[in-house]
């Protein structure tokens, strides 16, 4: 029956499988095979994956990876990577539209597709005291980016030089772009992806001050730009970024609460609103770090991370919480979600006026 079908119809109907399954089929037809592996499918089954929140995993991290599909969240697998682990494991350092950056204890560095099982490893970069990255997509040209800020230590803790670098799938080489007049409030904390740029809570290196500001790094013009704050009623609070459904999400940690803020129209600050709050009585023990994950597919739902130790769901309705436990689960760990995706990471090279130009297959 299948056969009969219009192409474009079968491409809709496969854009809403998991990636397991659509590697499955590649082996039905060489038409099948050639659908599946088509740029413009892979875009099609992408949109649809971001559009109804499906098809996402979260990866728990300790010594090793650990996965499990958000729609149910168990039972958790063991996730095999492609660096060498020297005996202590990968650290990521971000997830964007299927693909994870990695990072051993050595500094070599993989751009990665764990369903696909794909992976490109990336040039090796020398390293400070004070650095952190980010990993995410640049719209302007199609291209995935790594970015890392090295900063060095000045007065009262505060940086007083720093230099970022920028490698790309397209470039596979590591340039440095404008230098930024913020320091990192949390060294080693890495960039959220959302909107196009990444995101870190920084201040004013020349001011040394101490109220915190999200810093974005625009991906597609390479500029640092200040993003608007919410407007708390008390300012006086631990700021963290985090990303929901897309959309950049500001923490503020009050200790004895913490309200999670969604700007639903990215750059607007007139968008930001107050998506949760949740205060001691909602968790158990302290509230030092609370790290927003994903919706659920209804979308009444967010999975929420807190303290490295504990995952549970908020209701946003009911206002109520629900602990996340199944047997298996490291006892702290590191989260990340990923989509399933099958968005390659395919490099080809060729020749161009005498230089070596790097393309990457379009989603």
């Amino acid at each position: 029956m299948m056969a009969n079908l219009p192409l474009d119809l079968i491409a809709t109907i496969l854009s809403r499988l998991p990636v397991k399954y659509l590697l499955c089929f590649r082996c039905v037809s060489k038409l099948w095979r050639s659908l599946i592996d088509d740029p413009d499918f892979i875009n099609l089954h992408l949109r649809h994956s971001l559009k109804y929140h499906t098809n996402h995993t979260l990866i728990l991290k300790n010594s090793d990876l650990h996965v499990a599909d958000t729609a149910c969240l168990g039972p958790f697998t063991k996730l095999e990577h492609p660096l060498m682990s020297y005996n202590h494991g990968v650290k990521i350092l971000g997830s964007c539209n299927g693909l994870l950056c990695i990072r051993n204890i050595v500094e070599d560095m993989a751009i990665w597709n764990p369903y696909t099982r794909k992976h490109h490893v990336l040039p090796s970069l020398s390293s400070c005291n004070v650095y952190v990255y980010g990993f995410g997509h640049d719209p302007v040209t199609d291209d995935y980016k790594v970015v890392k800020i090295m900063q060095s230590g000045g007065n009262y803790g505060k940086a007083t030089d720093s230099e970022v670098k920028v490698c790309s799938l397209k470039r596979n080489g590591w340039r440095k772009i404008q230098d930024i007049p913020y320091a990192l409030s949390f060294p080693k904390v890495n960039g959220v992806f959302a909107g196009g740029a990444l995101h870190w809570v920084m201040t004013q290196k020349v001011q040394l001050s101490e109220d915190n500001m999200i810093i974005a790094l625009d991906l597609g013009a390479e500029i640092f730009k200040e993003v608007p704050l919410p407007e708390y009623k008390d300012k006086r609070c631990q700021l963290n970024v985090g990303a929901l459904g897309g959309c950049l999400c500001a923490v503020a940690n009050y200790d004895v609460r913490v309200d999670i803020w969604k700007m639903k129209e990215y750059g607007v600050k007139e968008s930001w609103i107050k998506l949760l709050s949740l205060t001691r009585e909602d968790v158990i023990g302290s509230l030092r770090f609370m790290k927003p994950l994903a919706y659920s597919s209804s979308g009444d739902q967010v999975l929420l991370e807190h303290d490295n130790i504990n995952l549970f769901w908020y209701d946003l309705k009911k206002k109520k919480t629900h602990d996340v436990w199944y047997p298996g689960m490291p006892l702290s760990y590191e989260t990340e979600i990923c989509l399933q995706s099958l968005v390659s990471v395919k490099v080809n090279r060729r020749q161009h006026n005498g230089q070596d130009i790097t393309d990457i297959k379009k989603m």
